[in-house]
């Protein structure tokens, strides 16, 4: 079982209580969501992620699609943006307490979907830029730039009334692409829930 730690750090009761009933809505809504365009919908999501040491996430964002799309050897590709703000929580090694941290994100993002765009199963793959609200620091992971870069491999399901909601696990990587030492990177495991809008 994964180590959660980093969920206690998260806002309080009522804030907890507002999170889980905002993600209840968005449940409720994808049932009576519009049709979602497979290669690329608008979405609204949450996400929560656990990297090494600790370290968690949680992510809110929204996606919006870029008009472009093609067919390579049977599988549709679309392409999208996606804006979101994250927050971390890793534990120091400095002072051997837990810290939080303020993210804000930007990736387009390709998606790729077998049988020519008519599978529910689908592969998201991506490359964007962050920005934290200070430099991030996790036992022996020292980010050097508050800046960073974040690259993405996922894939997922798009399931409910008219595919409107999906879930997918993904594999996160930020790092400063050497712009300044050191540059440790920090990679994060997700799970994202989304649903068009």
């Amino acid at each position: 079982m994964p180590d959660l730690a980093f969920l206690p750090s998260l806002p309080s009761r009522p804030g907890r209580a507002l999170a889980l009933s905002l993600l209840s809505a968005l449940a409720g809504f994808g049932a009576a969501a519009a049709h979602a365009d497979p290669l690329a919908s608008r979405t609204v999501y949450g996400q929560l992620g656990l990297a090494q040491n600790s370290a968690g996430a949680a992510t809110v964002g929204a996606t919006a699609p870029i008009d472009w799309r093609t067919t390579v050897w049977g599988l549709g590709v679309g392409a999208y943006w996606d804006a979101n703000l994250s927050y971390w929580s890793a534990r120091d090694d400095a002072d051997n307490r837990r810290h939080g941290y303020a993210q804000i994100g930007l990736t387009p993002t390709l998606r790729l979907r077998f049988d020519e765009g008519r599978s529910p199963w689908f592969a998201d793959a991506g490359v964007g830029l962050s920005l934290n609200n200070r430099l991030y620091s996790n036992e022996n992971h020292h980010f050097s730039t508050a800046f960073n870069f974040g690259s993405h491999i996922g894939a997922g399901y798009s399931f409910g009334a008219n595919r409107s909601q999906e879930i997918s696990v993904r594999v996160q990587h930020f790092s400063n692409a050497s712009i300044k030492k050191p540059n440790p990177g920090e990679n994060f495991l997700q799970l994202r829930y989304a649903v068009a809008f």
